[in-house]
């Protein structure tokens, strides 16, 4: 096992993760049956519920992983403090049992990826994201009740293991996205992140809103989605993503 943590471990998530819609742009998001999403990027179909808050979970929990063990079957296991991932998450949103319920629903997700270049060769990733996420007999005490509290042993599934292997690999702190108010703007900073370089002028905020939805998105929903990522202008412009300098421009700072 490898004994570091924040970034060291594990990267926090990868490019076709945000790019391929896995986890939809919503705090709330509907239950999916396996109908393919389309983007530039490649299709995806999920049979289950993903959305931005299952992302917060993920992303922390690859981020705060203290240790890493690669199995004999090819799996991937991460030693993870479930109190450091709660700090990560929120300082008050967020409950133990409202991560359980999250990582619960990681966990029943089955995603099927293909872009263009599996699509040539035949290839396609399938899979899950995480196998389980049980008690670790490594304790660790706590300051609440004097006692001692579990470690969580974390198996990711075979669908992330391939991402992580294959996939480029993005690094940053997933707190402040955790922190922003809407989905919307969850997945747009998101999607700009795996990005090193922004177009001339920056990005349409119809063509971010339209990339993050599918393409599928109708005009209400391109219209909520501008008023909600400007109701998070403030805390985007943290993370680095300017939103009101321009006129219906988006921005790397």
């Amino acid at each position: 096992m490898t004994g570091e943590s924040g970034n060291k471990v594990t990267p926090t998530s990868t490019v076709l993760q945000a790019r391929v819609v896995l986890f939809q742009p919503s705090q709330r998001p509907r239950d999916r049956r396996g109908s393919w999403v389309q983007t530039q990027y490649g299709r995806c179909r999920v049979t289950g519920r993903l959305g931005q808050r299952h992302a917060d979970v993920l992303e922390a929990m690859l981020y705060v992983a203290e240790r890493r063990r690669d199995t004999d079957d090819g799996g991937v296991e991460l030693l993870v403090d479930p109190a450091a991932l709660r700090r990560m998450l929120s300082d008050h949103q967020y409950s133990y049992s409202g991560i359980q319920d999250l990582t619960a629903e990681l966990r029943a997700a089955s995603i099927e990826i293909v872009t263009p270049e599996m699509e040539a060769s035949g290839d396609r990733i399938i899979g899950g994201l995480i196998d389980h996420a049980v008690p670790s007999p490594r304790t660790r005490r706590d300051p609440l009740t004097g006692g001692e509290r579990n470690l969580w042993r974390v198996r990711l599934g075979v669908a992330l293991v391939t991402l992580l292997d294959h996939d480029l690999n993005l690094y940053y702190q997933p707190a402040p996205i955790a922190r922003l108010r809407h989905g919307i703007s969850q997945a747009v900073a998101r999607h700009i992140l795996t990005h090193k370089n922004q177009p001339n002028g920056g990005w349409h905020i119809d063509t971010l809103i339209l990339a993050v939805s599918g393409e599928s998105a109708n005009k209400k929903a391109i219209h909520n989605g501008r008023y909600r990522l400007r109701q998070d202008a403030d805390l985007l412009d943290e993370i680095g993503i300017d939103i009101t300098s321009t006129k219906n421009r988006v921005k790397l700072k």
